[in-house]
């Protein structure tokens, strides 16, 4: 049985990882391949393996791009990151010289380690490209662009989680091997339809805090929502992330008096309750990879509200199982529209459940990346 190892940048379980999660049970489950995973900490992910009896090791996993701020900072940061990176690389070589690893998988494109290792070993890489690193964060990467376009080049496979970041890379990198693969979800699980349960409309936004994701317009959107007179309705935002990003938008809803409207609840271990409880869904992403979270609102039946921008309208379709809008204006319409209609919200939440088993099922993510594998043999 060949070996496939897995690497991630992060121990938490956000897209990223839950999305590599439900693949690593897939091959587990199916004995195919025999999954192996590089991982920076034990948490939440680590007893999923352990659970299912999948070997890890833990190890430092250093980025090697970031935000750009200024030359001698970032100049700093670049001989710190690339001795870190090449000590890691080795740790990771000593362990797995002797595992006859066929395959590295690399689950991120802010982590260089796969393409490194993968040549030190003689095996195969493949590279999962789940972001739009330099759109989306504002990161660069440490090496020279040259550097980095042989790097991407060289992958047996780059993955792009959606059209959006497919075409991105083949404009970046006209010589890769590109293919599409939509991330997948289990489709066994919160399944159910009654939000109903409590007054007003409840928007669930399950992202991390970052300015990217935009928590601030939503905030701004349900402050012009309360000037309008509509009051019954509820935000959560779940996920932790920057502090400082954190701290503005608490003094935000702080002095506009939103403090019953909308909540912080910080990352949250048990997404079902919330998903359930919620009547919908919005994704305010600027350049989203994908949104796994997305594609959850829709499997638990909720319409989703989703910033027209990235791979969102590919998951979202406009009137039928949400609705897509450009700026705080357009979001508070959006809001508007399904706070008065719970028919809609029904309906657009049906349809988004059907959406979700058509494309976007664990299942069918599995297969395509196996017979990817398959071909790569």
């Amino acid at each position: 049985m060949k070996k496939i190892l897995f690497i991630t940048h992060y121990d938490n379980l956000y897209g990223a990882n839950r999305a590599l999660l439900t693949l690593v049970k897939k091959l587990k489950s199916e004995g195919r391949y025999e999954p192996m995973v590089v991982i920076p900490a034990k948490g939440l992910f680590t007893d999923e393996l352990d659970a299912i009896k999948v070997p890890y090791l833990v190890c430092s996993i250093t980025q090697w791009m970031a935000i750009y701020r200024e030359p001698v900072s970032f100049a700093i940061k670049r001989r710190k990151r690339l001795k870190a990176i090449e000590d890691e690389l080795k740790i990771m070589e000593e362990r797995f010289k002797d595992e006859n690893i066929a395959l590295i998988h690399s689950n991120s494109s802010v982590i260089p380690h796969g393409a490194f290792l993968a040549k030190r070993l003689g095996c195969r890489h493949v590279w999962h490209v789940r972001e739009f690193p330099k759109e989306h964060y504002g990161m660069r990467p440490f090496l020279k662009e040259e550097q980095v376009r042989k790097a991407f080049n060289a992958a047996d496979r780059l993955i792009a989680i959606s059209d959006a970041v497919k075409e991105n890379l083949q404009e970046k990198y006209p010589a890769a091997k590109v293919m599409r693969i939509y991330d997948g979800i289990d489709t066994c699980v919160n399944d159910q339809t009654d939000h109903k349960d409590h007054d007003g409309v409840t928007f669930l936004y399950t992202a991390y805090l970052f300015p990217a994701k935009h928590q601030m317009d939503v905030c701004m959107a349900a402050s012009e929502l309360k000037k309008e007179g509509i009051a019954d309705f509820k935000v959560i935002f779940a996920g932790d992330g920057d502090k400082h990003y954190r701290k503005k938008i608490e003094d935000f809803i702080a002095a506009q008096g939103l403090d019953k409207n909308v909540m912080i609840k910080g990352f949250v271990e048990d997404m079902d309750s919330l998903l359930n409880e919620a009547d919908a869904g919005i994704i305010a992403s600027e350049y989203e990879g994908f949104g796994l979270a997305t594609v959850e609102y829709m499997r638990t039946g909720l319409p989703v509200i989703g910033r027209r921008s990235g791979a969102t309208p590919e998951i979202v379709k406009d009137e039928e199982t949400g609705l897509l809008y450009d700026d705080i204006q357009g979001l508070v319409t959006c809001m508007k529209k399904l706070i008065s209609d719970a028919a809609l919200r029904e309906r657009m939440g049906m349809e988004g459940k059907e959406r979700v088993k058509e494309y976007f099922t664990s299942d069918i993510n599995a297969e395509k990346i196996l017979s990817m594998y398959d071909g790569l043999f």
